[in-house]
C-alpha cells in the first residue's frame, strides 16, 4: 500500500506516494544530498539546477562502474564454472 513520505533533497522538500519503505527513501535521499554535498565542495557552485545535474552524473557514474565491475566479474565467474564443466565432462 502507498503512502506519502517527505523527504528533504537538496533543501526542497518533496512529497512521495511510494511504496517504498520510508526508511529506505530516507536512505536514497541521505545518499544524493551526501553526493550533492561533495559537488558543492568540489565545485563551489551555487546554482540549484548545476549543482543537481552533477550530482546525477556523480550518480550516474558511480551505478554504471558498479554495474560494468559486476558484469566483468559475473563473466568471470561463468568462465570459471565453464573451465570445471569442461573438466568433469573430460573426466567421464
Amino acid at each position: 500500500m502507498s503512502e506519502l513520505i517527505e523527504l528533504k533533497i537538496l533543501n526542497h522538500k518533496f512529497i512521495l506516494n511510494s511504496d517504498k519503505d520510508k526508511k529506505y527513501l530516507e536512505m536514497l535521499a541521505e545518499y544524493v544530498n551526501a553526493k550533492a554535498d561533495e559537488v558543492v565542495k568540489r565545485t563551489r557552485s551555487v546554482d540549484s539546477f548545476s549543482v543537481a545535474v552533477l550530482t546525477a552524473l556523480n550518480i550516474a557514474d558511480d551505478f554504471m562502474s558498479d554495474k560494468i565491475a559486476i558484469n566483468n566479474e559475473s563473466k568471470r565467474v561463468l568462465e570459471k564454472v565453464d573451465n570445471i564443466y569442461k573438466y568433469i565432462s573430460k573426466s567421464r
